[in-house]
């Protein structure tokens, strides 16, 4: 019996949208075709999905939990690293973005905060930082890589709360991917490149562990030394001088 023949008692949308999900998690070939025969067992016993819910978790590697947690740490180190360029560094051209950096601590800020309502805690709130990202000239160019990362991370996020049944913390996630992907933008035009380059966001990276990783590709540490000559900073709360004045400083 093939494929089609053993789930050809559910819906060919439902197949589909399951398939698509596994692909999408980059799982292997034989793995989703044993996945989906599973999911149409679960189906045809339960008459529900919720079997195949469970087992696109499995595949994946990633739970509510993981990405919520994954998320309030990367917003910690954002808030911690934009807390000291703020604080901090002289010169251009952070002088002249600082309004706009001041504004971006305040959203990663906002985002650390709707994450902690959520349940969110981080793993650490001890980075390591390289000594050239506090450069003046480097600044918007180490910024440019960790937001893409960032962005790409709520892709991820998006898909595992959709999977697990959540569109409230889908939609949070989009909103505040569409805040990251501002700060890349800023990032890319305060280096004199062309701000709006792409037409869809990157989705290389699929797991949370692969944008840790990343992460940690360009010298930064998670409660640990990192591969770039650097020093450790502590997360705390930033200052009411250093932080913009936003809107929306909650999810709708």
């Amino acid at each position: 019996m093939n494929r089609h023949d053993e789930t050809a008692f559910l819906g060919s949308e439902d197949v589909q949208t399951i398939e698509n999900a596994l692909t999408d998690a980059r799982v292997p070939v034989m793995t989703r075709n044993v996945l989906l025969k599973r999911a149409a067992i679960g189906a045809a016993a339960s008459g529900l999905l919720g079997f195949p819910a469970a087992a696109l978790a499995a595949a994946s590697g990633d739970t509510v939990d993981s990405v919520v947690t994954t998320a309030i740490t990367a917003e910690a180190l954002a808030v911690t690293y934009l807390t000291g360029v703020v604080t901090q560094v002289k010169g251009d051209p952070v002088d002249k973005f600082r309004p706009v950096l001041k504004n971006a601590l305040a959203t990663e800020y906002d985002h650390y905060n709707v994450l902690k309502s959520l349940g969110g805690k981080p793993l650490t709130t001890k980075f390591w930082a390289p000594d050239a990202a506090f450069k003046p000239e480097n600044v918007f160019a180490t910024l440019e890589p960790v937001e893409t990362i960032f962005v790409n991370a709520y892709l991820v996020g998006i898909t595992v709360f959709s999977n697990a049944g959540k569109p409230d913390l889908a939609r949070y996630a989009a909103e505040i991917l569409g805040t990251e992907a501002q700060h890349r933008a800023l990032a890319r035009f305060a280096q004199g490149k062309l701000p709006n380059n792409e037409a869809f966001e990157s989705y290389a990276l699929t797991t949370t562990k692969q944008h840790v990783a990343a992460l940690e590709k360009l010298g930064i540490g998670f409660g640990k030394q990192g591969s770039a000559a650097g020093a450790f900073y502590k997360f705390s709360p930033p200052p009411p001088s250093a932080l913009g004045s936003v809107e929306n400083s909650a999810p709708a």
